[in-house]
């Protein structure tokens, strides 16, 4: 490799490869799959980063989710915020980067508990229970080696299309 390569630019695309999504149709395919999915990673940084899988509601803007303040995330998430989410698999990725605020089940809006009465943990049974919510900041979205160099379609909280 030479020193003005990148690494993606010596990745090899087979030729069966699919031709690459435009950023505008990563950009749709990832909405569609933040409405109709219901599961996601969440991966958290801290003296022991740790990575769980949690059910999630979306509406359009924020990520919401209920984990437990006591948890390795929980305790994660309190001492630095910062959060990624993940989607998809090896050949079809979204990885959303965001920082997370933890709200209180009890003394969240209207609004707020609909969302909540949405996930499996309920939080007037779990006394423990924490809301996650994240505004993503940054989304990369590929499917393949072809969309690997330009999977950024968020950066900043704006997306690129």
């Amino acid at each position: 490799m030479s020193p003005s390569e990148t690494p993606s630019d010596t990745l090899a695309v087979r030729p069966d490869t699919p031709a690459p999504r435009r950023i505008a149709q990563r950009r749709a395919d990832t909405e569609r799959l933040l409405t109709e999915e219901r599961h996601l990673w969440l991966a958290s940084n801290g003296p022991r980063p740790h990575m769980i899988p949690l059910s999630y509601v979306f509406d359009g803007g924020v990520i919401t989710m209920l984990t437990r303040r006591s948890g390795r995330t929980g305790r994660n998430l309190a001492a630095n915020g910062r959060a990624r989410v993940a989607f998809g698999s090896a050949a079809d990725v979204v990885l959303i980067d965001g920082i997370a605020e933890l709200t209180d089940p009890a003394e969240a809006p209207p609004e707020m508990r609909a969302r909540y009465a949405r996930l499996p943990l309920d939080p007037d049974r779990v006394p423990d229970a924490v809301g996650v919510c994240l505004v993503p900041h940054r989304v990369l979205a590929w499917r393949s080696l072809a969309e690997v160099q330009d999977r950024l379609i968020m950066d900043d909280g704006i997306w690129l299309a």
